[in-house]
């Protein structure tokens, strides 16, 4: 598990915040996909491709979110905000 610095973590939020396609509240926690969540899984795939190649453009590196790794999980990294801005500070090279 890679550490994640409080900047390369700001980096991640606002690709994750901008690449998403309604407003989710950040603040409160506000569940991304899932029960009771902000997105549909039509909504989620688009999420998901642009939220990746805007990793690759501001990292310079590709990753892969939707992966059997990221659905093994008990708590799904695409919950919230914060569960998915770790969840890509574990895939992207230190």
């Amino acid at each position: 598990m890679n550490a994640i610095t409080p900047s390369r973590a700001d980096r991640i939020r606002r690709l994750v915040i901008d690449s998403l396609p309604r407003p989710v509240s950040v603040e409160t926690g506000e569940i991304i996909f899932g029960p009771g969540g902000a997105l549909d899984s039509l909504d989620l795939v688009n999420f998901v491709a642009d939220l990746e190649y805007r990793i690759a453009d501001e990292f310079g590196c590709e990753v892969v979110l939707a992966s059997e790794q990221a659905m093994s999980r008990s708590r799904s990294p695409f919950r919230d905000v914060g569960a998915l801005v770790d969840y890509v500070g574990e895939l992207l090279p230190a």
